[in-house]
């Protein structure tokens, strides 16, 4: 039963979170080879918003 709750809540974050992850992504994929720590910092706390409030049952 467990699986199933965890795989519900991937699922909600996977549909509800899809644009941040895109935009985390492609920042992320425009800067390769040179990946430095935080140069995406905007868009990762964008993404990191949305799932936690996917998770907090907020959205």
């Amino acid at each position: 039963m467990k699986d199933k709750k965890s795989a519900s809540k991937l699922q909600r974050i996977l549909v509800t979170c899809a644009a941040q992850a895109r935009e985390y992504g492609g920042c992320v994929a425009a800067k390769v080879p040179q990946v430095e720590r935080d140069m995406c910092l905007k868009e990762f706390l964008a993404l990191k918003s949305c799932m936690q409030n996917v998770l907090r049952g907020k959205v």
